[in-house]
């Protein structure tokens, strides 16, 4: 079967998945971008308040993959929307979710100790009474809350499905196939960008590039199988959460 015998609704169904998968490389391409300017003006602008500087080294990265999430569910309709993008929630999504995170953390932990010599888990010295309550009240809600559901929604509820639409057809993959390839394809993307707008040491790169396409390819298969976002949701709460309350500032 070639391209032109297609129907008209599998063309338009193609059609819409090329848009989404646009909308979010050109989302990616500017949190990098946005990341490496913004980064470089808070470094060398010392009288920025530290409060200031966390909320805008997130908004960075937020604001690019929301805007993906609109531009590909304009029109949609609230119904149409949260059907593209996967956004239901079913009670086993939390049971799946914390096993998962868990799973993930343990996993992460190993690799710190294989490639670093330690978990990556031990409490933060504080100098000087450490950070200011309202920089841990934000970093707190941004790690365990925000970033969840913000990078969630973006990769397994937009990327993952449309990429998994986009080759899901007579001429490329089956369903299954195309499956599985998005949720590879996703998970080394999410890696990748956080690779690229973190500031890391050789080793705590390869460290963030292992451990963040591992819990990828968890969460993904997740979203694959269920048809949901919302047990990755619950994964990466846990996942980050337990990264924040081990890493707490003593």
């Amino acid at each position: 079967m070639t391209r032109r015998d297609l129907d008209p609704a599998e063309h338009v169904r193609e059609r819409s998945a090329a848009w989404d998968v646009l909308y979010a490389a050109l989302a990616l391409a500017a949190v990098v971008i946005a990341s490496s300017v913004v980064g470089d003006l808070l470094l060398r602008s010392p009288g920025v308040p530290p409060l200031v500087s966390v909320v805008v080294s997130y908004l960075v990265i937020w604001v690019p993959l929301l805007a993906a999430v609109v531009f590909a569910t304009v029109g949609l309709g609230r119904a149409g929307a949260l059907r593209r993008l996967g956004l239901r929630l079913r009670p086993l999504d939390l049971l799946w979710g914390v096993g998962i995170g868990l799973i993930a953390r343990v996993l992460d932990a190993l690799v710190n100790l294989g490639v670093v010599g330690s978990t990556g888990l031990e409490p933060v010295p504080t100098i000087d009474g450490g950070p200011a309550v309202g920089v841990l009240v934000v970093t707190v809600l941004a790690r365990v809350l925000l970033a969840p559901v913000v990078e969630e929604v973006f990769f397994r509820g937009l990327l993952q499905r449309s990429t998994a639409r986009l080759l899901s057809t007579p001429t490329r993959l089956d369903a299954r196939g195309a499956a599985v390839m998005a949720v590879i394809t996703t998970s080394l993307v999410f890696a990748l960008m956080h690779a690229l707008v973190g500031s890391f040491s050789p080793a705590g790169l390869l460290v963030t590039l292992v451990s963040t396409t591992v819990f990828g390819l968890l969460v993904g298969t997740l979203a694959a199988v269920t048809g949901r976002v919302g047990g990755t949701v619950f994964a990466h709460v846990v996942f980050n959460g337990l990264a924040v309350w081990a890493t707490w500032p003593v």
